[in-house]
């Protein structure tokens, strides 16, 4: 019986050790947030996200919130109550969100290691992106990018943001349909060396695509 516990007490540290391994590899090196309150519900419903992996390797993490409309007034809302606006002032709030995301627009949040494939805004970056309204995917007319440090009020509006990763602002041309036509699905597709990330929602029911 000694003889049987002399033997089994090194393999018992090694499955121990690749246990530890496995998860340290695909362990993220910030937490999963915590969303609160009527804002972090929205926040969530329209919030993917997608984990690219090599092997045990984490190659990537992104969430991409869609900026529905919905969103837009809740975060308006958010932005004027810690403001504490007036409410002439939380008017021109929401006009001016709205006027930002007239036409379709995501916010996305990325980490990789690789931080020279972190580069969305760039003309000549590694990865393709392409947003798809029903109508055939569209590339972005514009990407903005936020560098770190992010100030208080991006953190409460985007608790996914961290001291790892970079946040881009992408904006799509209208879809090229009538005014009556309105989308009922969005699919982003963001592809590259590393891997492809796809991302969707239902723009009527986002609960039912929620990921």
């Amino acid at each position: 019986m000694k003889e049987r516990s002399r033997r089994s007490g090194p393999a018992i540290r090694i499955v121990g050790a690749l246990v530890l391994c496995l998860a340290a590899c695909k362990t993220l090196p910030f937490p999963e947030p915590e969303l609160e309150g009527d804002y972090g519900k929205v926040l969530a419903l329209w919030t993917r996200r997608v984990a690219l992996y090599s092997g045990l390797e984490t190659r990537g993490f992104c969430r991409v919130v869609y900026l529905s409309p919905e969103f837009v007034d809740a975060q308006a809302n958010k932005i004027s109550d810690m403001r504490a606006e007036r409410p002439d002032q939380a008017q021109r709030t929401r006009e001016k969100l709205r006027a930002e995301t007239a036409t379709p627009t995501v916010f996305a949040v990325f980490y990789t290691p690789d931080k020279q494939s972190n580069d969305w805004n760039e003309r000549d970056s590694v990865w393709r992106i392409a947003l798809d309204l029903g109508l055939g995917e569209v590339e972005p007319q514009r990407i903005e990018r936020y560098e770190r440090p992010f100030n208080a009020e991006m953190r409460t509006l985007y608790p996914y943001v961290d001291d790892y990763s970079v946040a881009y602002a992408i904006h799509f041309a209208a879809p090229a349909a009538s005014p009556s036509d309105h989308p009922t699905e969005a699919r982003l597709v963001v592809a590259g060396a590393l891997g492809r990330m796809e991302f969707k929602w239902n723009l009527l029911h986002p609960e039912r695509d929620k990921r």
